[in-house]
């Protein structure tokens, strides 16, 4: 579904599916609306119609679609790079409706088109998210109104500090396809890639779309962030890197280690399965150093790990998959759903990278 403009006045054919159809399309209009505000660098003005701001809980939805809006903004200008188109595709819908309320689910799948400004022949690429909305409405005299909504947002840690680290020369480097694919002892590096492609959740290809049945999905109890990570590396489709007793999964549970980011990261750094090339800001992690002449960012091969910190802890890893046309390091994750994201994209200033080298 390519993003339009808003539609208003397209009305059901039955009265009796008035305050279902109705509310299920402006909903989706909505999503679509905000996926292109995305793209065009809109200053989020234009949302201000479709939310209750005399209630609190549209009020605060408001401004938090203000502060995404503002973040990628200024992301896109310090980064030197473009969007140009976005499209939105929803999977999963339901409605409940009483009278002049409805609560609206969505799932929705968000693709955005870029390039990078700063290259002699600008190359497009394509990143994906997916959302699952919970919005809560209310119609007053005919028109709904946003009064709530839920999601876990892959732009969420920028909505509560949207100010973007300073970027640096060394952010974008182009690698060779040989150090691309390269190996570390019997970890598959482009096999763990393919299998974080495939069950990234996001509808970008044929088999896409959603995650590997074998395994829980705990996003709803703590975060399936290190759970996905853990996959693409040990699952026999994957890397295949081998478990061990404080690293594993069976029977539907994890150990703490499989399933969260700041166990699993010690884990690893503690039995040697992974090295900590460096830790810190944004700019700590790729100033040219006498160890990394490029900077530690770009030691980086596909299949390694990036961490975030926040507030001292731990809060969730990545995995990287690769680098765009510009040279810039790409990610996927659960909990919020990646595909191919630029790796501190949806990240403030005051968040700590951890970059991480997984020995095989």
């Amino acid at each position: 579904l390519i993003v339009a403009g808003l539609i208003k006045g397209v009305g059901p054919t039955s009265p009796a599916l008035a305050p279902r159809s109705d509310a299920l399309e402006w909903g989706q209009e909505l999503l679509r609306l905000r996926t292109r505000l995305l793209v065009e660098g809109g200053d989020g003005g234009t949302l201000q119609a479709f939310y209750d701001t005399e209630s609190m809980g549209g009020s605060w939805a408001l401004e938090k679609e203000q502060r995404r809006l503002a973040y990628l903004k200024q992301w896109a200008e310090l980064r030197k790079v473009k969007f140009t188109r976005g499209e939105v595709e929803f999977t999963r819908v339901s409605v409940e409706a009483s009278g002049e309320d409805a609560g609206v689910s969505i799932c929705a799948h968000t693709r955005l088109t870029y390039c990078h400004l700063d290259r002699p022949i600008p190359g497009e690429d394509t990143l994906g998210w997916r959302t699952v909305h919970w919005m809560e409405l209310h119609k007053e005299e005919g028109d709904w109104r946003l009064t709530a909504e839920w999601y876990l947002d892959p732009l969420e840690a920028a909505s509560r500090n949207p100010e973007v680290a300073p970027s640096t020369a060394n952010i974008k480097l182009v690698r060779s396809e040989a150090e691309q694919v390269l190996t570390s002892g019997g970890y598959r590096r482009a096999e763990a890639v393919r299998y974080a492609d495939r069950y990234a959740g996001i509808k970008i290809g044929d088999g896409m779309g959603r995650y590997n049945p074998k395994y829980r999905d705990f996003a709803g109890v703590g975060g399936d962030c290190a759970n996905f990570v853990s996959q693409a590396l040990t699952d026999e489709e994957g890397g295949n890197l081998p478990t061990d007793w404080g690293w594993f999964y069976a029977g539907g549970e994890g150990t703490e280690a499989w399933l969260k980011a700041e166990a699993m990261v010690y884990h690893l750094l503690d039995t040697g399965r992974a090295v900590c090339l460096a830790s810190g800001s944004l700019a700590e992690v790729t100033t040219p150093s006498s160890e990394y002449p490029h900077g530690a960012l770009q030691a980086l091969l596909p299949g390694d790990i990036i961490a975030y910190e926040e507030g001292g802890e731990i809060v969730h890893v990545s995995l990287v998959v690769g680098r765009d046309s510009g040279g810039y390091v790409l990610v996927n994750s659960h909990s919020a759903d990646r595909y191919r994201v630029p790796w501190d994209l949806g990240y403030g200033s005051d968040i700590e990278y951890w970059l991480l080298s997984i020995q095989g």
